[in-house]
């Protein structure tokens, strides 16, 4: 296998000096228009291609920020995972998404730390971490000063990150505040209760219960964070015979698979059940979904973790607090009026 050029290699056929080579590829400025085109030339016909992983493993600091990305299902994290590199490209600040692996043992959830390592082993200037994790040991052992921004989740465990999330408590207030408007009062909640995340999740809506005067019809299914979890989670609740008229999902393809289950029900002759996710995901509004949720604010998030992630004043400002954006209701023709 031909050995991969190095900057040397190009600064040799160029005819320039090392340092000169490398600054014509971190710099606009600096060089003339003639060696430039030199060293440019000299690079292509070499095959060589500047490899900032190398440079940041040299320098001990990288340039680029890193963003983790907690499920590669969830489309509300792939969409604020996009819109962040966006915005921070806006501002002229490179970035590398990854996933982490979470596995499973005992029944307990967990990170997998080379998942996450693989990524820091880069030194990044500042990491992004999208979604909540069951547990954030892995960021423990980060410099101080690299910054860590987690957004839609609690940073649980970690005291110095920064948290940018939207009012979980306010948002299950504006669904329940919907369905008891449409006349509802046996309203269920289905969703995990294994991350911070999750736990917030839930016991929001019970506090919208409680304050609707409904503490009676408090109603919760554990169920996994997908379609299939969603699904056998509402055939559960369906089945009794004080079953809810309503279910809201911890998000929404929890609630697409509840509304699978509502689907066949209604199928077989038994009373329509309203359905509400959360997190307004481009599928919920697909005119054959059509899920009332509840919408976090994708772009004002992504646009605040850029802000913070590139501006160092601001990053101290906010050093282990947590900024609360509301969220707005989205309603849809899933959440019809009972019968």
């Amino acid at each position: 296998m031909a050995k991969r050029p190095t900057i040397r290699d190009v600064a040799e056929a160029a005819g320039v000096s090392k340092s000169l080579a490398a600054m014509v590829f971190s710099s606009e400025a600096g060089v003339s228009a003639d060696r430039r085109d030199k060293v440019l030339a000299a690079a292509k016909k070499l095959g060589y291609t500047p490899n900032q992983w190398a440079r940041s493993l040299r320098s001990g600091s990288g340039s680029f920020v890193g963003i983790l990305l907690n499920d590669l299902h969830n489309p509300l994290l792939t969409e604020i995972a996009d819109l962040t590199r966006n915005a921070l490209l806006e501002k002229g600040q490179q970035s590398f998404v990854s996933a982490v692996v979470i596995s499973e043992k005992n029944g307990k959830r967990f990170v997998e730390p080379s998942s996450i390592h693989s990524l820091l082993d880069l030194k990044p200037k500042g990491l992004v971490v999208v979604g909540g994790l069951p547990d954030l040991k892995p960021f423990k052992t980060l410099p101080e000063d690299v910054p860590v921004i987690i957004a839609t989740a609690p940073a649980a465990g970690l005291p110095n990150a920064t948290v940018v999330r939207s009012d979980d408590d306010k948002g299950l207030w504006l669904l329940v505040d919907h369905l008891v408007d449409l006349g509802h009062k046996r309203i269920a909640y289905v969703g995990p209760d294994d991350s911070p995340n999750s736990i917030a999740r839930m016991s929001g809506y019970k506090k919208a219960m409680l304050d609707r005067g409904l503490e009676k019809y408090i109603v919760t299914q554990v169920a996994e964070r997908n379609e299939a979890g969603g699904y056998a989670a509402a055939k559960l609740l369906l089945q009794d015979k004080n079953a809810p008229t309503a279910i809201i999902g911890f998000n929404d393809n929890i609630a697409f698979g509840v509304q699978g289950a509502v689907s066949e029900h209604a199928k077989a002759g038994m009373t329509p059940v309203a359905v509400a996710g959360y997190d307004n995901t481009y599928v919920a509004d697909l005119a054959r979904v059509s899920l009332t949720s509840i919408e976090q604010e994708k772009e004002a998030i992504a646009m605040k973790v850029s802000e913070l992630i590139t501006n160092p004043r601001v990053a101290a400002e906010y050093r282990g607090r947590e900024i609360t954006l509301l969220p707005r209701l989205v309603v849809r023709n899933s959440t019809l009026k009972p019968s």
